[in-house]
C-alpha cells in the first residue's frame, strides 16, 4: 500500500511539473499588413481576430543617425505593406504585441531580407540560433552593404563624435579644472604597477 501511494504522489509530481514547464507552441498565423508603423512595427489584421502590431524579432533596425530611415521606409511600404504575410510568433509583449518572423506565402524571410540589405543588424542575443540571420549578417558586411557600408559608418562615427564634443565639457573648464589643487594619491600608488612612480 505505501509503495502504491509512493507511486501515486511521484505521478502527481510529474504531471505538475510538466504543466508548469510545458512549452506553448505558437501558433503561425496569416493576415494582411494593413499599417506601418514604424521601421519594425506593423498593424496586421489577421484571418481569424483583430488587428494586432507585430515587430520584427531577432533583428534591431538600423539607427536614425545611420540615415538609412529612408530606404527602409521605402522597402517597408513597398514590400510588405497590403500584401499578405505569415507571422511565427516568438513572443507576446505587453498589450499583446506580437514580436515574430515575418514570412511571405512566397516564403520570403523578412527578418532576414532586412539584415541581408544592411538595414538592420541580427541581434544574437534574442535569436542565437537563427542560422538565416547569421549568413544574412555575414552577406551584407562581405558586400558592405547599408549599415555595414563605410559612409554609413563613418557618419554614425561623426555623430557620436559630435554628441560627445556637444556634452563633453569646454577647453576652458578643462584647463581650469586640470590648474585647480588636487589631492595627491601617488603614495598610496603600486610602483610594480605603474612604472611611472620607479
Amino acid at each position: 500500500m505505501l509503495l502504491f501511494l509512493i507511486l501515486v504522489a511521484c505521478m502527481a509530481c510529474l504531471a505538475i511539473f510538466l504543466i508548469l514547464n510545458k512549452k506553448v507552441v505558437a501558433v503561425e498565423r496569416e493576415g494582411v499588413v494593413k499599417e506601418v508603423l514604424n521601421k519594425d512595427a506593423f498593424v496586421v489584421q489577421f484571418d481569424d481576430a483583430r488587428p494586432t502590431i507585430v515587430r520584427f524579432f531577432g533583428i534591431s533596425m538600423a539607427s536614425e543617425s545611420e540615415m538609412l530611415d529612408d530606404k527602409i521606409f521605402e522597402f517597408l511600404n513597398d514590400e510588405i505593406r497590403g500584401g499578405r504575410v505569415l507571422i511565427k510568433p516568438k513572443q507576446v509583449s505587453t498589450g499583446d504585441v506580437i514580436i515574430g518572423e515575418i514570412h511571405s506565402l512566397l516564403g520570403e524571410y523578412f527578418n532576414a531580407t532586412m539584415v541581408r540589405r544592411g538595414l538592420a543588424r541580427w541581434a544574437p542575443s534574442e535569436a542565437p540560433d537563427d542560422r538565416d540571420l547569421a549568413e544574412a549578417q555575414k552577406t551584407a558586411k562581405l558586400e558592405q552593404l547599408g549599415v555595414w557600408n563605410p559612409t554609413v559608418r563613418q557618419l554614425l562615427v561623426g555623430k557620436l563624435r559630435d554628441d560627445y564634443e556637444e556634452h563633453s565639457p569646454s577647453e576652458e573648464s578643462a584647463k581650469a579644472a586640470s590648474s585647480e589643487e588636487r589631492d595627491d594619491y601617488s603614495v598610496f600608488a603600486d610602483p610594480e604597477l605603474n612604472p611611472e612612480l620607479k
